[in-house]
Parts: structure tokens; C-alpha cells; sequence
């Protein structure tokens, strides 16, 4: 251990200070105590300290505040010097200057507020924190979430959308979890290139991975990493788009008979494509009797908002669109993935495909039709205020009527026997 030859001479820029080591008796025990030595505007100053380390600090502060000519502040008053004296000693076994750590503790009330005192929240941090965390990569994490999808029996849907957004984000973390801030997450997602509806997936996906992550315990309890991340729109207002009852006949017409039922369900009954997907020929009930056909969309998975059962009337044209393709049971929708069907019939009927927009048009021509927002919106398994936001395209009564008027060109007749192969 190196010994310390005293008198010492602590230099800063280029003013130097001394230290002297003496020793007095207390309560018949030698105590070693160290004076600093510096001058200041032609007069010498003394400082006591009784460690060696605090009197180093003194003695380099003083110089550098001389050195920057800021004598007055070395220039302190009785009560002034013993807080001073208090602040380095408190400080001597952090070993952290004064005026960084005054700055810091300036800091720590600000953000505080008022709330709790400094103490206080050090003592709740590391309560939160005395366990020591499991560290994952995102990587790891990504797929335990996804393989706990399938176990709990999550949706074919719901499995393809945190898939998706989370193989995306896997690529551009390639970091363990706990390093991750919601900095980081929103410039992540304000960097996409994606539509703003994909961008608010992505953001909603991403919102469950952190309860997740928390709820494992890969995150410490209370954290929150989409904490002041932007938030983006479902859609933008005013971008609803439909089609005309002469863009439906083209659609219809050139559909595959194992399509018609598809388009005319979402055309005539307003029936989202998941809802169309998952329905069986069992919830399609075609009566003779005016008034009395229905189809039963069925709650928990079968609905996106409404976790009820709900009937939808079946309009007159619809039903016979659904005659000569009814059966007795069995998916009404037998592709394994309908959208890779659209673009293809689109081209062939020569129309523009608008994505939702047959779901948009049905609900748009038939409020136009009945003048009902409210029962449109139970038969769409919505609110009234959705509907009119997100899916209410004003049009002509007379249009609406067109709309539900189209037939096919061989239309079955009124008294015809079900199929039921």
C-alpha cells in the first residue's frame, strides 16, 4: 500500500494546495486530522478534515474554483462551512463530487413530484428488484408466447397475427428483454412501412407481449414498455369505400360456386369474412315461411365484438343465391384462405378489389335502406357509433334497393326443394 509523504501537494489547474498531517488528543486517544492549506486573494485558508480522501477533495475543489476564479465561493460562512463540511463527509463513501450529486438529487425530486421522498422510492425500486430476473432474448420469449397461442387453443387468426408481428420484431432485436425501453418501441413502429391499420396491430401485439413478459416474470412487476409509445388509428376517417350493386353482379357472376356463398353472405347479410369462415351450412336456416330464414353467428370465437349469439335475417335475394349451395352441413367457405381468392375473381370480373368492402356495403346500403343505424349495428354485430364511423357510406335509397334486388340469372323459385347432398 503506498504511504503518503506529507506535506502533500495537490495540483489543478496549475493552483496548488497542501495538506499537513497532525495529530491531537481526545478522550486520551491520538487522532490523526489533515489541514488543508490554499490562499486566497493574498490570504491563507485552513480546513480541518479527519480523512485523508475528504481532505484530497477539498484541497482539488478549491484549486479548481480558484483556478476558474470563483474565489467568493470558497468564502463560506460559519453555518455555510459546516453544511459543506456535512455534504463531503456524507458523501466520502460514494466518493461522488458534491455538485454531481446535488444535481442528481435536484433530479430525482423533480421527476418525484412530490409523491414520495427519494428514500422512499430507492427503497421501492430495489424491493421490486432484489430478485434477480431470468434474462431471455426476445428471440426465446417470441417463441414461448407463440407455442403458449397454440396451447391455449388462440385462434388460427390470432396465431398468424402474433406471428407475424413479432418474427418482424424478433429481426430487429436480437437483444435480451429487459434492455428494450419504450424509446426503442416507438421508433421501431414509426419506422414501418406499413399502413397505419398495421401499425396499430403491430402496436396492440406488441402492448401484449409486455403484459406477458411481466406477468412470466422476464420484466420487473409495474413495467409497462408501451409506456408513451404513439398510438395509431384502426383507419383512416373518410377511406370507406363499396362497391355498386353493377361491381357486385360482375363479382358474383364470375365467382367459383364454392366462392357465390361466400361474397353473397358478406354482400346480403353483412357477416364478416372470420365470421364467414368459421360458419357451417347447421347455422344457415332457409325457410319456405316469409321472414323466418336466419343465420346463427355463434359467440366467444365465431364474434369479434359482440359476445353474443346473434341472429341475421336473411333477405329474400339472398336466400336464393343460397338455395341451389346449401347443404346440410359443412363450411360454407371451403377455401383454407379466402383473400388468396380476390385478387384473381377482381381481376376476372374487371372490378377493383376494396378490402372490407363488401362488409362496408352491406352496411352502408342497408341503412340507406331501413333508416336504422342501431339495428344495423345489431345485425353487424357492432355498436351504432362503429358503424357509423367505420363502416357508413351515405347512398341513394334508390341504390340500396338495386343492392338487394340483385338475383342470379337463374333464379330458383320460390316453391323449390332445398338441397340437402
Amino acid at each position: 500500500m503506498k504511504t503518503e509523504k506529507f506535506p502533500l501537494t495537490i495540483t489543478e489547474k496549475g493552483v496548488s494546495a497542501v495538506i499537513r498531517k497532525t495529530a491531537k488528543l481526545k478522550d486520551g486517544k491520538r487522532l490523526n486530522y489533515f489541514i488543508v492549506e490554499y490562499t486566497i486573494l493574498g490570504e491563507r485558508q485552513q480546513v480541518w478534515r479527519s480523512d485523508l480522501g475528504i481532505a484530497k477533495g477539498v484541497a482539488r475543489d478549491a484549486c479548481i474554483k480558484i483556478a476558474n476564479g470563483d474565489q467568493s465561493a470558497l468564502e463560506l460562512r460559519n453555518g455555510e462551512r459546516l453544511a459543506y463540511t456535512r455534504a463531503i463527509e456524507a458523501l466520502s463513501p460514494v466518493r461522488i463530487p458534491i455538485d454531481t450529486a446535488c444535481r442528481e438529487f435536484a433530479d430525482a425530486l423533480q421527476i418525484l413530484g412530490g409523491k414520495a421522498s427519494v428514500t422512499e422510492a430507492c427503497r421501492e425500486w430495489v424491493k421490486r428488484n432484489a430478485v434477480a430476473l431470468p434474462k431471455i432474448t426476445v428471440a426465446n420469449a417470441s417463441q414461448q408466447l407463440q407455442r403458449q397461442a397454440v396451447a391455449d387453443g388462440k385462434s388460427d387468426m390470432r396465431q398468424k397475427q402474433l406471428r407475424v408481428a413479432l418474427d418482424r420484431f424478433t429481426k430487429s432485436f436480437n437483444v435480451e428483454v429487459h434492455t428494450i425501453t419504450p424509446a426503442l418501441i416507438s421508433t421501431y413502429l414509426a419506422g414501418l412501412q406499413l399502413a397505419e391499420r398495421s401499425k396499430k396491430n403491430h402496436r396492440d401485439v406488441l402492448k401484449y407481449f409486455s403484459r406477458w413478459l411481466v406477468l412470466r416474470g422476464y420484466l420487473p412487476k409495474g413495467t409497462d414498455l408501451m409506456e408513451g409509445v404513439q398510438k395509431y388509428a384502426a383507419r383512416k376517417f373518410g377511406a370507406i369505400s363499396i362497391f355498386t350493386p353493377d361491381e357486385l353482379k360482375s363479382l358474383l357472376t364470375k365467382a367459383d360456386k364454392r366462392l357465390r356463398a361466400f361474397l353473397a353472405i358478406g354482400a346480403f347479410a353483412g357477416l364478416r369474412h372470420s365470421e364467414i369462415k368459421r360458419l357451417d351450412w347447421q347455422q344457415v336456416e332457409l325457410s319456405d315461411k316469409p321472414g323466418e330464414s336466419y343465420i346463427e353467428v355463434l359467440p366467444i370465437e365465431k364474434t369479434k365484438s359482440d359476445q353474443r349469439r346473434r341472429l341475421v335475417p336473411v333477405k329474400d335475394n339472398l336466400k336464393t343465391w343460397l338455395l341451389p349451395l346449401v347443404k346440410k352441413s359443412g363450411p360454407v367457405c371451403p377455401f383454407k384462405n379466402v383473400v388468396n381468392q380476390f385478387g384473381k375473381l377482381a381481376h376476372d370480373a374487371g372490378v377493383k378489389w376494396r378490402k372490407n368492402g363488401i362488409r362496408h356495403s352491406y352496411c352502408s346500403y342497408r341503412v340507406s335502406e331501413c333508416a336504422d343505424v342501431p339495428r344495423v349495428a345489431d345485425e353487424a354485430g357492432n355498436s351504432p357509433a362503429v358503424i357509423r364511423t367505420n363502416y357508413l357510406r351515405r347512398v341513394k335509397p334508390a341504390v340500396a334497393v338495386e343492392w338487394f334486388g340483385i338475383l342470379p340469372r337463374r333464379a330458383v323459385k320460390p316453391g323449390r326443394k332445398l338441397c340437402t347432398s
